[in-house]
C-alpha cells in the first residue's frame, strides 16, 4: 500500500510535536523548583500552513542566576500548505528581489542543504553564479534540508528525525527511535 508524501510528512510532524510536548511535561516538576516566572503566552507560528514554531518566554526572578532556559518551542500550523503557496526558503529569497545588491537588483532562487550554515539564508541569483547569504538565518519553521524535518530555530539547526530513508519509492519510512526532537 502506498502513500502520499505529504501525508507521510504530516503524521512524522505530528510526531515531532507530540514527542515535544511529552518532553516538556517531564520538565515541568524541575522548573517549579527554581526562581522563574510562569511561562508566557505562546507567540503567533512562524508560518501559517507547512509546520512552524512558536515560542514562549519566562522571567527570572531572582536576576539571572536561574538554572535552564528562559525560552521553549513548539512546533505549530502542521497543516499542509496550498500548492500554490510555495515553498517557504523562496519565499524569503524572493523577498530580496526588490532590494538592491551591490547596485543590482537580481531575482533571487533558494540555494539548499548547505551543510555548513543550513539555517542561513543564502540565495543564487537567477541565471549568475552569484551565491550570497542575504541573512544571517531563515526564519524560525524553515527546513534545514529538504530531505528531514530537521528545523530551523533562532538560527540553528534543531534535529527532528522521523522521516529520513525512502524505501523502494513509496513512502517514507518512519524511524522507530523517538530519540532526537527538541527544540529546548
Amino acid at each position: 500500500e502506498s502513500c502520499s508524501n505529504s501525508v507521510t510528512f504530516l503524521f512524522c510532524f505530528v510526531l515531532c510535536f507530540l514527542h515535544l510536548q511529552t518532553s516538556r511535561i517531564a520538565r515541568s516538576e524541575e522548573d517549579k523548583e527554581g526562581a522563574w516566572d510562569a511561562w508566557g503566552a505562546w507567540s503567533d507560528c512562524s508560518r501559517t500552513c507547512g509546520g512552524g514554531a512558536s515560542y514562549s518566554l519566562r522571567r527570572c526572578l531572582n536576576g539571572r542566576n536561574c538554572e535552564g532556559r528562559n525560552i521553549r518551542y513548539k512546533t505549530c500550523s502542521n497543516n499542509d500548505c496550498p500548492s500554490d503557496v510555495g515553498d517557504f526558503r523562496a519565499q524569503q529569497c524572493s523577498a530580496y528581489n526588490d532590494v538592491k545588491y551591490q547596485g543590482h537588483f537580481y531575482e533571487w532562487l533558494p540555494v539548499y542543504n548547505d551543510p555548513s550554515a543550513p539555517c542561513a539564508l543564502k540565495c543564487q541569483a537567477l541565471g549568475k553564479k552569484l551565491v550570497v547569504e542575504l541573512a544571517p538565518k531563515v526564519l524560525d519553521g524553515t527546513r534545514c534540508n529538504v530531505e528531514s524535518l530537521d528545523m530551523c530555530i533562532s538560527g540553528i539547526c534543531q534535529v527532528c528525525q522521523y522521516c529520513l530513508s525512502k524505501v523502494d519509492s513509496q513512502c517514507l519510512a518512519v524511524r522507530a527511535h523517538l530519540g532526537e526532537c527538541s527544540v529546548d
